[in-house]
């Protein structure tokens, strides 16, 4: 659990649109807080429905959404990107994980 003065000072910090972004080293520092504790809260912060999107082209970094482009956007990008690595790492842990039901054999890949 993030402290709540730790994502108060997020939302106090983050600027509403893309062309605000701030890169994440430079709002844990603003915060005092390391990156995996900034990771957290602001995960944190979209479970409870905060728009905060990150940008991968510059300016790079986290903003507040200020438009439904925005959050397409942002959408897109998690499908592309985090989509096509969820689900690698589903298959690899599910082939891995025959090795735990039937020792000894060869996994044919599924």
């Amino acid at each position: 659990m993030v402290t709540s003065d730790l994502k108060f000072a997020i939302l106090h910090y983050l600027k509403h649109g893309q062309e605000n972004a701030i890169r994440k080293v430079d709002l844990a520092r603003l915060c005092s807080a390391n990156e995996r504790a900034l990771r957290l809260a602001i995960r944190e912060l979209i479970d409870e429905g905060h728009p905060i999107c990150g940008s991968p082209h510059p300016p790079h970094g986290y903003f507040i959404a200020s438009n439904i482009e925005e959050v397409r956007a942002e959408l897109k990008l998690l499908r592309n990107s985090y989509g096509m690595e969820l689900l690698r790492r589903y298959k690899a842990l599910k082939n891995a994980s025959h090795s735990l039901l039937n020792p000894g054999q060869l996994p044919l890949g599924l």
